[in-house]
């Protein structure tokens, strides 16, 4: 029983292991980045960030396998991983949740649990997309706002844009 104690700080993994978490990862970041394409609904698309969830995946599964089992190792790159600072104000709370969909996967290929990652990269990006297609939450009426800016030249009528706008406008702020 002491002998199995001793054992718990040591953690071996093979090249072929780290060849075949980092596939894994990668195809289960490059299914996130599919399902985040196929959903996202938000108005600043970013082409970098899909790449990003594909290497966020990859380099997760990498840190997951240099912590191994080591609990020292564990604190000590989450200390150096602190320093790390995000200046990209995230707007979509879809973009946090694939983040972290990421990351998920990411741990779950490099500890070498490839069913839950795979699994869970398509079963989790499919209920994503279905309820994205079904517009689940999404509120049926949409409020617009029309601002814009009119200087007069000499001789001219204020009022030309008026009928337009109340003609297609339900409320009016003048």
């Amino acid at each position: 029983m002491f002998q199995d104690f001793q054992n718990i700080f040591y953690f071996s993994i093979t090249l072929g292991d780290v060849l075949k978490n980092l596939f894994v990862s990668f195809l289960c970041g490059f299914i996130v980045s599919i399902f985040y394409r196929l959903s996202y609904r938000g108005i600043s698309y970013s082409s970098v960030f899909v790449s990003s969830l594909i290497a966020l995946s990859m380099i997760t599964a990498m840190v997951i396998m240099v912590i191994g089992n080591n609990l020292a190792r564990a604190f000590g790159l989450v200390g150096a991983m602190s320093i790390i600072r995000f200046r990209t104000a995230i707007k979509d709370t879809q973009d946090i949740v694939f983040i972290f969909f990421a990351l998920a996967v990411g741990m779950a290929s490099g500890v070498g649990f490839y069913g839950i990652a795979l699994s869970g990269a398509l079963l989790v990006g499919l209920v994503i997309l279905i309820l994205t297609k079904l517009n689940y939450g999404m509120v049926k009426r949409r409020d617009y706002l029309v601002q814009f800016s009119y200087s007069l030249t000499s001789g001219e009528e204020g009022s030309l844009y008026l009928d337009v706008l109340k003609r297609h406008c339900k409320i009016s702020v003048w």
